[in-house]
């Protein structure tokens, strides 16, 4: 799928992904990212892109509720025309050890890591059905995971629960919308650590990767823009961009 003058909805747009907005716009691109309360981050990626010589839009969404999920992608089509691509990046990440575990803690990672996912693909999918077919294709949806549903790590049950079901969803998501659009997944460890962790968190982690890596944002947007660019011929696949973490180490 060629890039250029296509219409793109990330959800969220901090760190990594406003990295890959950028890498998109750079391609020609429209760009339309979401925010739940970082209204001030998105809006600033947004002047990025538009500095760029494409049309952004930012648009505040809880991905979480159906109606506006629905008003996101509406307004997108309404600003742009259509959607040719959509990236599931927004996400939420917070420990749950298991002796400290209460429902709500399954309740809002289902909510916010896989329930959010879904609405948003099956919205937009419903979008793409709409475009002409070019080359076969309608359009394309690029799910996030974790590359630890693979190989989980202890206080992170429902978090992970969550994620594994995006893994789920993709390949079956792949299937329905077969075949004039493509759904993959990509499956990071630690990509551009948050500032929260300490130099001691973040050399543990470098650590336990058998490349003795941190991962930077293009480790994970590279991937992207093959399965949007390089491609048309992958779909329901989930790659893993870990550092090797899979493979295990003595460290861990």
């Amino acid at each position: 799928m060629q890039l250029n003058d296509r219409n793109i909805l990330i959800t969220g747009g901090r760190r990594v992904g406003a990295k890959l907005a950028v890498d998109l716009a750079q391609r020609g691109a429209n760009i339309a990212l979401t925010y739940f309360q970082s209204r001030d981050t998105i809006e600033a990626v947004v002047d990025e892109v538009e500095e760029l010589g494409v049309r952004g839009l930012a648009v505040q969404a809880d991905l979480r509720q159906p109606a506006d999920v629905e008003a996101l992608v509406a307004q997108t089509v309404e600003e742009f025309g259509s959607i040719d691509c959509l990236i599931n990046m927004a996400s939420t990440f917070n420990a749950s050890p298991l002796d400290q575990l209460a429902p709500e803690d399954f309740d809002d990672n289902i909510a916010s890591n896989l329930k959010a996912p879904y609405l948003t693909s099956l919205a937009a999918a419903r979008a793409m059905q709409q475009n002409p077919t070019v080359d076969g294709l309608q359009g394309k949806i690029v799910n996030f995971a974790d590359w630890a549903v693979f190989r989980p790590y202890k206080g992170f049950l429902p978090y992970l629960i969550a994620k594994g079901g995006v893994v789920t969803m993709t390949t079956a998501l792949a299937l329905e919308l077969a075949p004039t659009i493509t759904v993959n997944a990509v499956a990071p460890a630690m990509i551009d650590p948050p500032p929260h962790l300490t130099p001691e968190q973040i050399e543990s982690i470098r650590q336990a990767s058998p490349l003795k890596r941190i991962g930077v944002p293009s480790d994970a947007n590279n991937l992207v823009l093959y399965l949007l660019e390089g491609t048309d011929f992958v779909t329901g696949e989930v790659f893993r961009v870990d550092g090797g973490r899979f493979l295990g180490t003595d460290h861990l």
